[in-house]
């Protein structure tokens, strides 16, 4: 069975991204453990808006490596690499779990976060804060009656104020 891990950094006010999905106010000084995070990934998954967020920044940032995005519409560029699924995503995403396989990043959006949690889809959640307030903007975890427990496995707190939580679920 493959692992899905949320590997997302969140404003210390719980927003990972600005309220016009932007997300200029990370942090870029240091890889804060994403490079041997990303490493391990063999499979991405994405919803659309957070797709078109990672064009608009120049070239496509994960070469070479499986992604599935959810949408409606086609995709305006792809390669061979990416799929386009409009189908539901808790079965899919369902599915690919059960397959024999490396580890899946659930990269975002708030929506395909936000099934993600309504199905229990989550294995482990890997949350950097940094030390900024946005005040709006898309929220980490929607409003919503669902409650999860967690098990911290680790902390890790940078020099920047950047802290990172890692958990998997109970």
């Amino acid at each position: 069975m493959r692992k899905v891990s949320l590997f997302i950094a969140t404003s210390l006010d719980g927003y990972i991204a600005r309220a016009d999905g932007s997300v200029d106010w990370l942090f870029t000084d240091q890889d804060y453990g994403y490079q041997a995070f990303y490493n391990q990934v063999e499979t991405l998954l994405m919803g659309r808006k957070t797709y078109d967020q990672c064009l608009s920044t120049g070239d496509y940032p994960y070469p070479g490596k499986r992604a599935y995005v959810f949408s409606s519409r086609p995709l305006s560029w792809s390669n061979d690499d990416i799929e386009a699924v409009s189908g539901d995503a808790a079965d899919f995403i369902a599915d690919l779990r059960s397959q024999e396989g490396g580890l899946v990043w659930l990269v975002g959006g708030g929506a395909l976060i936000a099934t993600c949690l309504q199905h229990r889809l989550i294995d482990e959640f890997v949350v950097s804060i940094h030390p900024i307030i946005l005040g709006r903007g898309i929220p980490l975890f929607p409003n919503s009656d669902l409650s999860h427990r967690l098990k911290l496995e680790s902390t890790l707190a940078f020099d920047t104020g950047l802290v990172q939580l890692r958990y998997r679920c109970n």
